[in-house]
């Protein structure tokens, strides 16, 4: 069972994460595997998840590539040092919550299209661009990767979800 870091002031959380290198992929896998069907569990009904916040400091992130909150059929996938390359210029206020910061709704600016680039769990490098809110999950959880909570992103103190 894994345990979830929680804490705006955790050290954990607040670390830069390393690169997986190619020879401990593998290893690591397992951990995301864990990841994995955390996630998938309908009793946890998170759509990210990231290294960090097991206690581990790797560049490793499981999301789910949702399309929107309707959306039913989505894959949920490993990502192995995953890099945001581009970013789109616009960007939108939504909605984000977080595992290691409970009971706190923010509303966040993200950008809405971005290209990134990571490993998959067969150790191939992959490239995707994404949009809207799968977009948003990606950020959020390779922001957790540098050490970055969402609730640092707020702009305004006004900007609590209820």
């Amino acid at each position: 069972m894994l345990h979830i870091e929680t804490g705006k002031e955790n050290k954990i959380l607040r670390a830069i994460s390393q690169p997986i290198e190619k020879e401990d992929i593998k290893k690591y896998l397992k951990l995301g595997k864990e990841m994995l069907k955390y996630i998938k569990n309908p009793d946890n009904a998170w759509v990210g998840l990231a290294a960090p916040q097991v206690w581990i400091n790797k560049r490793l992130i499981v999301v789910s590539l949702i399309k929107d909150w309707e959306d039913e059929n989505f894959p949920t996938i490993i990502m192995i040092n995953p890099e945001i390359l581009e970013y789109s210029e616009e960007k939108e206020l939504d909605k984000e919550g977080c595992l290691s910061v409970p009971q706190e709704r923010w509303l966040v600016k993200r950008w809405k299209e971005i290209k990134l680039q990571y490993i998959d769990e067969k150790g191939i490098v992959k490239k995707l661009v994404l949009k809207w809110l799968s977009a948003r999950v990606v950020q959020h959880e390779v922001d957790h990767l540098d050490g970055i909570l969402f609730t640092d992103k707020l702009e305004s103190k006004y900007e609590r979800f209820f």
